[in-house]
């Protein structure tokens, strides 16, 4: 018996299939899958047809999740500071986690290296001279001629320089850099200390030309050494010389701290203070800070070394001045043991001002007496005193001897002291004495 086969209509086709329908295709499909399993020349269906929707909510609530996320830690951000995260998992005290960051070494012609590998002396100039900048700084009573003008180390690429304290403290108008091409910015203070003579400064810059650094405890006296600056606003300007000793604590000024420097017979003038001192491999060891200034003295200069600037400088950045740096809190004179057996007075720090904002002005001590001993050390000078309190923290309590002079009196012709010895008790107090611009 013959069978027509039926034409389905438009409807029919377009029709949706009923559910058991959907079902019965899915099986038979299963069915095959499971037979063409057994062919190895066909390849293996899936086991299992995904549907569009089967992860909606899943991709719903990683979406939430995310949004949740970020919120919360641009929130914790600015809540707790930069750093808040890596301080939670690590479990560490807040604190300066900036480092100073190291640049690739540039690829200089085979004619600018010597056998072992370190540059020459040209070899550091060509490599090196584009990272070192000059610095003006203009005041209100100069806004067309820079009043003074120093040396510069780019440190980062995104115009992070470093120079020192005494070069920017005059800019209170203005600071320009200008870089080795020519081109010239307008730069912010972000952190100055005048104790350590060290500040940072910033530049609005992209991929700058960022120095090496290199450790300055890895020195050796003899060592040949290159010092890159402006000295009297000659830009670029290279000398040479070899280390003429390590480990010098120097003090620029009075009220500064000293500070670990190596001593060089290159020539250093005024203008270099700020630029680089550099090894062969053209990593800079130290930055160029002063020069021993006498008449009967000659080709002395000095640099501060990384290793001692390297903690002042993260401080700066991270929290624009340097913190836990203890204070005593007075003005004193320097009175060696043959100062005193000259003029037969007490030998120490003979007190010319007590700050009274500090703990020390609480004590008995008064202007014109002598502090002779601290914790059982005897103290002569601020390098004795720095070595004291720089192991101390603000808030740590210190003992002192003091000597008052009573009277004098003459005999013969000659004068004899009388004096007194008590003890005093004061707590150190926080330095915050750094200079940083309000922005």
């Amino acid at each position: 018996m013959d069978f027509e086969k039926e034409t389905p209509t438009a409807e029919e086709e377009s029709a949706p299939l009923s559910p058991d329908s959907s079902e019965a295709i899915d099986e038979l499909r299963e069915l095959a899958g499971l037979e063409a399993e057994q062919l190895d020349y066909l390849p293996k269906p899936p086991r299992r047809l995904r549907r569009s929707n089967d992860h909606l909510f899943l991709k719903a609530f990683l979406l939430t999740a995310t949004m949740f996320c970020v919120i919360f830690g641009f929130t914790a951000r600015a809540v707790f500071g930069k750093g808040w995260l890596k301080n939670l998992i690590s479990g560490e005290e807040s604190g300066p986690k900036f480092t100073l960051p190291i640049a690739d070494t540039p690829e200089l012609e085979e004619r600018f290296y010597q056998p072992d590998g370190r540059y020459t002396v040209e070899g550091v100039a060509e490599a090196v001279s584009p990272s070192i900048v000059t610095i003006e700084a203009f005041d209100d009573s100069s806004a067309f001629a820079a009043y003074g003008q120093g040396s510069g180390i780019i440190m980062s690429a995104d115009g992070y320089i470093i120079t020192n304290a005494h070069v920017i403290e005059q800019g209170s108008l203005s600071l320009k850099v200008r870089l080795k091409n020519g081109d010239e910015y307008s730069a912010k203070v972000i952190g100055s200390d005048v104790k350590s003579d060290i500040a940072v400064i910033k530049i609005d810059g992209e991929k700058l030309p960022a120095v090496q650094f290199g450790d300055s405890d890895k020195i050796s006296v003899g060592e040949q050494v290159v010092a890159i600056g402006s000295p009297a606003g000659l830009e670029g300007s290279v000398t040479t010389g070899i280390v003429s000793g390590t480990d010098r604590m120097i003090r620029v000024e009075t009220q500064n701290i000293s500070m670990s420097c190596i001593q060089i017979d290159a020539a250093i003038n005024p203008g270099n203070s700020g630029g680089a001192l550099l090894n062969l491999w053209g990593q800079v060891i130290g930055i160029t800070s002063s020069k021993l200034d006498a008449l009967e003295y000659d080709n002395i200069g000095f640099a501060i070394e990384m290793s001692a600037a390297k903690p002042i400088i993260e401080q700066l950045i991270e929290q624009g001045k340097v913190i836990g740096r203890p204070r005593v809190g007075i003005s004193f004179r320097e009175v060696s043991d043959a100062m005193a057996e000259i003029y037969g007075t007490p030998a120490g720090l003979e007190i010319a001002e007590i700050s009274q904002d500090c703990d020390i002005a609480n004590t008995e001590l008064a202007v014109g007496d002598y502090i002779t001993e601290m914790e059982g050390k005897p103290v002569r000078s601020a390098e004795d005193v720095y070595e004291i309190i720089l192991e101390m923290s603000p808030g740590d309590e210190v003992t002192a001897k003091v000597v008052r002079v009573i009277a004098e009196n003459f005999f013969g012709g000659e004068s004899e002291l009388e004096t007194e010895e008590f003890e005093i008790k004061f707590k150190l107090m926080e330095d915050n004495s750094e200079f940083v611009e309000e922005n």
